[in-house]
């Protein structure tokens, strides 16, 4: 059946507002950070298109190169959900007038547990060791805004007199644990702090753990609060996602191997998690 010419001239007009108006609507932002050998853009790209769905709203991924350069893009406005680490979110919630703790995945306890920081070291048997003979060692960190690998060992170091910055005779960033690891093994540095996961997945001939964390929660999904992003909605979105959408937590779990075979999104614990402390370098 043919339109009448009048009709369809109507129909035409009635839509093209709407087809503007959705044309001129700012897409939300969903970002994270880099990490070598790990699609973190293909990691988030379910949890966009999900959120996109039940906003009805346009979206767009972003990739940031480290957890501070990614608060630091919300911080500006330019990321309105992100995918932190634990430091990330903490930065962001000290750093941010205006940020929601969104739902975390979920880890089954026997994961949590495991996901801890370990100090490891070579030629040294004990932490006492590394006292007497720090200002010859050479420290490796995962990376300045890492947790398992980067502020919580930095901490425990600190809290028994060995300033990473200040008690070695140098300190360098291997990128990921993996590397950190690696660079002890070869003779590269004498001191590395990774997650304890990694180190036990190989525990190489004549590395010695020195320290275990206890766990370590994982940093929880953020969100910008803005009149243009329902934080709160989102939330109770990312609750319902085990069941509405199972593939936003499933390359979730690819992206970040911490989640474990978490299969659905709990609210954070917020207390829990303010008993983590930044560094303070």
């Amino acid at each position: 059946m043919r339109l009448h010419p009048v009709l369809a001239l109507l129909l035409l007009l009635v839509a093209l507002p709407a087809c503007a108006k959705e044309g001129l609507r700012k897409p939300w932002v969903v970002a994270t950070y880099a990490y070598p050998e790990r699609d973190r853009l293909a990691a988030i790209q379910p949890l966009a298109d999900y959120l996109a769905k039940r906003g009805r709203h346009p979206v767009q991924v972003k990739l940031f190169p480290s957890p501070t350069a990614l608060v630091q893009a919300m911080h500006d406005g330019q990321v309105d959900v992100a995918v932190p680490n634990l430091h990330g979110y903490l930065q962001a919630r000290r750093d941010i007038a205006r940020v929601t703790t969104l739902p975390v995945p979920q880890v089954p306890s026997l994961q949590a547990d495991r996901y801890r920081a370990v100090l490891v070291a070579r030629d040294v048997a004990s932490l006492a060791e590394v006292k007497a003979k720090a200002g010859s060692m050479r420290l490796a960190l995962v990376g300045r805004d890492s947790a398992s690998g980067g502020f919580v060992p930095a901490q425990y170091l600190r809290s028994q007199a060995l300033d990473p910055a200040e008690a070695f005779a140098s300190v360098t960033y291997a990128g990921s644990h993996a590397a950190a690891l690696q660079a002890v093994v070869e003779g590269r540095a004498d001191v590395a702090a990774l997650a304890g996961d990694v180190y036990d997945a190989s525990r190489p001939d004549g590395i010695r753990e020195l320290w275990r964390s206890d766990p370590i929660p994982p940093g929880p999904l953020l969100c910008r609060a803005t009149t243009d992003v329902p934080c709160q909605a989102m939330a109770a979105w990312l609750l319902d996602a085990h069941r509405e959408d199972p593939a936003v937590i499933a390359a979730l779990r690819v992206g970040w191997p911490e989640f474990g075979d978490a299969t659905v999104f709990v609210p954070a614990d917020v207390a829990r998690l303010s008993e983590a402390a930044l560094p303070t370098d």
